[in-house]
């Protein structure tokens, strides 16, 4: 068993409808049996994709790619991409094991493909335009898969991704365990923004700044399942009710290109459960959390006794009347309590994570970015390893799996930057050159300018894996490489 889910498999986590007594059917796996996945709640906003199999440990759904209207605000719709005609994408939820077999179909205008963030899979499913040929417009490809962590992920474009990413070619993936036991109810929120010009709802042109190059473009509008949460026309928050003596798990998604969250919950304790990679080996309390683009957190959340509403809030930088840099917060989820109810209390599984006081090879990757004939050109070591339409990405280091490797990420480029490795788990270590406390898994980093941080992983998951910032303007203008993990097995190619 791999050392990152060593004892995860005994965790309970079901996605149960509010107020939903039903029982539901039962599978076997060998001589346990297992309940089935129930549905999403409603009121998440998130809708799973049908399952075209009768196995129940295969997941197989048809995606499709195409041009959407989206009724965002008042008047015009807002044209997107959209997977299924779903914003966000529709849900793709299995077991840890369970075979996943996707159809998917592009009728967009343009190639693209679809990433499966976070998951560690193999890296010919992995989404990569390196591995993978671009899904070009009216083609398909198959996406064949066994989930081997439980977590919750998500799934996005990786081609031309500053236009696609923005236009709202994601989704949210939930990977339960084995075994489970039931929480009051679990729910999903995807956060995100995008800039929409005040004219017609439709989405704004695209690198037309200095700011949105160098940092990363940022929204002028928040979204929360898909829907406009700030300013005028918006829906406001998702909000649902739930019970006092409820305990519930809230899954959350961060999609933004750029934009980094406080994350906290108000009018209930609240734990922190899990992070990127799945369950911590114990809980912990947090007034709130920092939440880059592409990392997810799962919390506990239980009702205050006096409280009357519970409040999901994402607490964001922004400008006041004076031009001054201020942080606000916006609601992104509203629970009103409304009766009660009296919940078992959820039992933790033991989870163990891999030793961090171990020796471990040195290696650092110095995050940089310039004007290189008049064009902003971002680098890893100094070599912008993305180049052009090609989809060629550089080498940048080869790695023997199983083997504890730290990895120190700098930055003089930036405030920041929310940096990806593809295929692989890591703990977070130090920032500074000093211990920090960021438990659990991760397989995305903040690296903040003039600050180092510092990771371990062990490269367990063989293949050629992409590395990269996760703000687009910098991916595709040169801040993506690979690392080769293991011997190749095949050439690699475009």
């Amino acid at each position: 068993m791999s050392r990152y889910t060593m004892g995860a498999f005994a965790l309970v986590g079901i996605l149960v409808g509010c107020g939903s007594d039903a029982p539901a059917p039962s599978t076997t796996v060998g001589e346990v049996v297992h309940p089935a996945l129930p549905p999403l709640p409603e009121v998440s906003g998130l809708t799973p994709l049908p399952d075209l199999n009768p196995d129940p440990h295969i997941l197989e759904v048809d995606l499709v790619a195409r041009s959407h209207a989206v009724q965002l605000l008042p008047g015009e719709p807002t044209q997107l991409f959209n997977y299924n005609d779903q914003f966000p994408g529709p849900l793709l939820h299995a077991r840890v094991g369970d075979r996943v077999i996707v159809h998917f179909k592009n009728e967009l205008a343009e190639e693209t493909v679809v990433h499966w963030h976070g998951l560690r899979i193999s890296d010919q499913m992995d989404g990569s335009p390196v591995i993978q040929n671009p899904v070009q417009p009216g083609a398909s490809f198959t996406y064949d898969f066994v989930v081997p962590d439980a977590g919750t992920f998500w799934y996005h474009t990786h081609l031309h991704q500053i236009q696609q990413l923005e236009y709202g070619l994601y989704g949210a993936i939930v990977v339960h365990e084995r075994e489970f036991p039931v929480f009051s109810t679990e729910r999903i929120f995807v956060g995100d923004d995008i800039r929409l010009r005040t004219t017609n709802n439709q989405v704004s042109g695209f690198l037309t700044s200095g700011p949105d190059i160098g940092a990363g473009r940022v929204g002028n509008r928040l979204l929360s399942n898909g829907r406009i949460i700030n300013g005028e026309g918006g829906e406001g928050p998702v909000t649902f009710t739930m019970p006092r003596g409820s305990i519930e798990r809230w899954r959350f998604v961060l999609a933004t290109n750029a934009l980094s969250y406080g994350l906290r919950i108000r009018g209930a304790d609240v734990r922190v459960i899990s992070t990127d990679g799945g369950l911590l080996p114990e809980p912990f309390a947090l007034e709130r959390v920092e939440i880059a683009p592409g990392q997810r957190y799962d919390f506990e959340v239980r009702p205050k006794p006096d409280a009357t509403e519970v409040v999901l809030e994402a607490l964001v930088l922004v400008l006041d009347e004076n031009d001054n840099v201020v942080e606000a917060p916006f609601e992104l989820a509203r629970g009103t309590i409304e009766g009660e109810t009296v919940t078992a209390e959820p039992i933790y599984p033991k989870v163990s994570l891999p030793a961090t006081s171990v020796e471990a090879a040195s290696h650092e990757w110095k995050l940089s970015g310039g004007v290189v004939d008049g064009q902003v050109q971002f680098t890893i070591n100094g070599v912008p390893s993305y180049v052009g339409e090609g989809h060629e990405h550089v080498l940048l280091e080869t790695f023997e799996p199983n083997v504890p490797v730290k990895i120190t990420l700098s930055s003089n480029v930036s405030p920041r930057h929310p940096f990806h490795i593809h295929g692989q788990f890591f703990q977070i270590l130090e920032r500074g050159g000093k211990p920090v406390f960021e438990p659990g898994l991760r397989d995305t980093v903040e690296v903040r300018g003039n600050e180092t941080a510092t990771i371990l992983t062990y490269f367990e998951n063989h293949g050629r894996w992409m590395v990269h910032c996760h703000i687009s303007e910098h991916s595709e203008n040169g801040m993506m490489a690979d690392i080769q993990v293991g011997t190749p097995v095949q050439a690699h190619s475009h």
